[in-house]
């Protein structure tokens, strides 16, 4: 492992305003707009935080456009769900969006996404592809299973934060790991961490939204069901940084897990 600086979230920004320079100089306000609602980079921070504690390589500078893609992509499912939730309430809000330009910014996103993992082509960026797609491709059936449905339950309410959060934060973690070269089954453990780290933290997030508020899970929820949900990843992510620390020093995953507990989308 190195002994580097922890990574500023304007590191990662740089980044991917690079990628987004590069691809349209017009890309759409809206792009900018939700890329600004998320200014902690906690999933980009997610992968260099996995890669420095893995890796023995000297400069997290490599990593940083792969943490910038997973920051595209996140901005990618914000937008989707606030486009979802224009699409499904009957009154607007102050999430309502034009769907024209909530569908051309979402492209820009997904795009700029999958051209920053190729900023930087190495060995790892054909398995990096597939980590970002089977991400996505698990957000994309958990937007179709949430509004194709008649209504929800409490439980897939849960896994819908899970299925979207969560596998942000394990393709993040996930990224990490394959760029620091670990084996598979390390690799699996950092997935666990991330999927844990970050649907706990949404599920936080939910708890703790102003009931009036719009949001794409209804305002109607077991409240104890979500902390019964949130409390067994937080104990999987924690159960994962215990094996990991078998082999590797976590100790800035775990600053970066006890963190989290604070910190909301």
């Amino acid at each position: 492992m190195t002994d580097t600086e922890p990574v500023h979230p304007s590191q990662i920004e740089r980044h991917f305003k690079q990628v987004l320079s590069t691809a349209d100089e017009a890309n759409p306000p809206l792009v900018h707009d939700v890329l600004d609602d998320s200014p902690d980079r906690w999933y980009g921070q997610l992968v260099v935080t996995v890669y420095d504690s893995l890796s023995d390589h000297q400069d997290c500078e490599d990593v940083l456009p792969y943490a910038a893609a997973v920051e595209l992509l996140r901005g990618y499912v914000r937008l989707r769900n606030r486009l979802l939730l224009t699409l499904t309430n009957k009154h607007a809000h102050s999430l309502t969006l034009d769907p024209t330009a909530a569908l051309l910014a979402g492209d820009y996103l997904y795009t700029a996404a999958f051209s920053s993992l190729g900023s930087r082509p190495d060995s790892s960026s054909s398995e990096c592809f597939e980590i970002l797609t089977t991400a996505l491709e698990t957000v994309t059936e958990a937007f179709a299973r949430t509004y194709t449905a008649a209504g929800f339950t409490d439980h897939n309410q849960a896994k819908f934060l899970d299925d979207t959060a969560g596998s942000l934060g394990e393709g993040a973690a996930a990224l990490g790991a394959t760029l620091a070269g670990v084996d598979e089954p390390v690799r699996r453990h950092c997935e666990r961490l991330g999927r844990g780290l970050s649907t706990a933290r949404q599920i936080n997030y939910v708890l703790d939204m102003d009931p009036t508020e719009a949001m794409v899970v209804p305002p109607t929820f077991d409240e104890s069901q979500f902390r019964q949900y949130a409390e067994q990843r937080r104990d999987e992510a924690a159960l994962a940084l215990d094996t990991l620390s078998e082999t590797v020093d976590v100790t800035r995953l775990q600053e970066f897990a006890d963190v989290t507990v604070t910190v909301h989308d």
